[in-house]
């Protein structure tokens, strides 16, 4: 996966937002009971805000703070209150982005990293609180150890060009977001640590909940989604009653938290983990880890598995396992648009560089499942080279990301009254451009290559998000092709119909009439909209649906 986590990203280039700079001035009409949108000047519950505005017309306000940084003796504790502000504060420039190890292949618009990372983005082109616009907040990927809001990919304009108040948001990663520990959960009033991201994430919610008819938004039609592990936190979101009433649809993209990998961690197990990391630091107490410069620290955590620090059945913000949740049917009954890509995992992923070989498919598998194993084998049965490339990406894909958005949709769709859309997104990605391939130093130029042979053709992991989000043209160094521009035209306008109205369906912005999806429901899942050039609508084949049920028998593989 680390390979995985380096292709989502790698590629980006820096380009320059042109803004109009421009002054204004604060509404002066008292008697007006609606909250103008004067240029791009806004008062939120904390203080007045002063964003820009683009050439579209669209409004942008960057590095909005929704918590108080959680910096000295507020570091591994839950998100504090924000305080109020007088004055006028710019929200100009995005924030600084989390504390993490993400290298050269990781491109952000952010200018620094901190611990002092709570912030948001928001994009509107409302002019008016009056005006109620759906509302969609998106949560990163990375692991849960990179990225941030301020990423191309994750750019609002598009959708806010579309009637959506888009906002990506920040949150404490690794060791800073999910540390649990017996001497935090001590001194927490809910008796609980770890989840720290996740408690930013609500905290982000919350905020948004309280301030966001101020930029033209609808408090009441919030839908909040995410891709890898930001899919993961909508599952959780789902799943915790912290989360109830801050938001009215999800989508999930590749991924959730039902998966047949051990995602979450026990309590017990998650502060024993806790007090093993604490030894490394060389120090005696809680208090004394807390004043580890963040530089250091971070290196502390990057040594040996830096993905160890995963989400804790703490009792407070998860009270049990989410599939045990989900099981039972006590998750939100909200609408859910859930999916994921044609070739999520490639083979050199899932066997780890090495050859694709029926032996080492056999190796890989067994090393996964152990005893189960056998039970795998005949279902990815694997005779010659060619199978096993095949049957490669197939298990890796089922195992790391497809099962866990399968279970996802199959058990809200039979628990939950909720409408549930399900997707395959099957358009193969164009690659690089000339151009972007023969930038950068010899070294780069040769990963690059080694880059662009495994993407080119492939709809892998993490590569519907522009397609998604409308930012084909953000993200100019791949080389699209007129059907990739029909493409993104077809899923940005599912999901903006799923934004404004929990339901996909009707016509794109340009007026064209989108292909029926139908809705998955209970005793009848395995319908699905698969996402390209010709969008149709499919049904699962038995042995696609024979695989899901034979992970969902076998159950948690490390």
């Amino acid at each position: 996966m680390k390979f995985l986590q380096k292709i989502m990203f790698r590629t980006a280039v820096k380009i320059l937002f042109l803004t109009l700079l421009v002054s204004f001035s604060e509404a002066s009409n008292a008697q007006s009971s609606k909250n103008k949108i004067h240029g791009v000047l806004v008062a939120t519950a904390n203080g007045k805000l002063e964003g820009r505005t683009l050439k579209s017309g669209v409004h942008t306000f960057k590095g909005v703070p929704y918590a108080a940084p959680p910096v000295g003796n507020l570091r591994w504790k839950a998100p504090q209150v924000l305080a109020n502000w007088t004055g006028v504060k710019e929200a100009i420039n995005f924030g600084p982005r989390p504390v993490q190890k993400s290298g050269i292949l990781y491109e952000f618009r952010s200018e620094k990293m901190s611990e002092d990372c709570l912030y948001l983005n928001i994009w509107t082109s409302a002019n008016s609180s009056e005006e109620k616009r759906p509302v969609y907040v998106f949560i990163h990927g990375g692991s849960f150890i990179h990225g941030d809001g301020s990423q191309p990919a994750y750019d609002g304009e598009s959708m806010a060009k579309q009637g959506v108040v888009y906002i990506s948001i920040n949150y404490r990663l690794g060791v800073f977001g999910f540390l649990a520990h017996p001497d935090l959960s001590k001194e927490s009033a809910n008796g609980a640590s770890g989840n720290y991201g996740l408690l930013d994430q609500v905290a982000a919610l919350k905020w948004i909940k309280e301030n966001i008819s101020a930029f033209g938004g609808d408090p009441n039609n919030i839908t909040i989604g995410g891709e890898s592990v930001g899919a993961q936190s909508i599952s959780a979101h789902m799943t915790s009653p912290l989360s109830r009433g801050l938001f009215s649809a999800a989508i999930a993209q590749s991924s959730s938290l039902l998966d047949s990998r051990g995602l979450i961690k026990s309590k017990a197990s998650a502060e024993k983990l806790g007090i093993e990391f604490s030894e490394l630091t060389k120090t005696s107490s809680i208090d004394e880890m807390r004043l580890i410069d963040e530089k250091k620290l971070l290196k502390i955590a990057s040594k040996n598995d830096p993905r160890r620090f995963k989400p804790t059945v703490d009792g407070y913000f998860l009270k049990e396992f989410p599939l045990k949740t989900f099981e039972e049917g006590k998750q939100a009954n909200v609408p859910l648009l859930v999916g994921w890509n044609a070739d999520e995992v490639p083979s050199l992923a899932f066997y780890r560089l090495k050859r694709a070989t029926p032996e080492n498919f056999e190796k890989r598998v067994r090393k996964i499942y152990g005893d189960k194993a056998d039970m795998l084998l005949n279902y990815y049965p694997v005779n010659t080279k060619a199978e096993a490339k095949i049957a490669g990406s197939k298990l890796g894909s089922d195992w790391l990301i497809n099962y866990g958005s399968w279970q996802l949709a199959e058990l809200h769709a039979k628990k939950k009254t909720a409408p549930v859309y399900r997707y395959l997104f099957a358009q193969p990605h164009p690659g690089l451009t000339s151009q972007a391939m023969n930038d950068g130093s010899f070294f780069q130029k040769i990963l690059k290559r080694l880059i662009n042979k495994a993407i080119t053709g492939s709809a892998f992991h993490a590569a519907e998000i522009e397609y998604a989000l409308g930012n084909l043209e953000v993200q100019d160094n791949y080389a699209w092709k007129p059907e990739d521009r029909i493409v993104s035209n077809q899923m940005q306008g599912y999901f903006v119909n799923f934004i404004k109205y929990a339901n996909p369906n009707g016509k794109t912005q340009s007026g064209l009439s989108l292909e029926k999806w139908p809705e998955i429901q209970s005793g009848n899942t395995t319908k699905f909209m698969k996402i390209g050039v010709q969008s149709k609508v499919e049904a699962e084949i038995d042995t696609a649906r024979a695989r899901f049920l034979l992970l969902q028998k076998i159950g948690v593989a490390d």
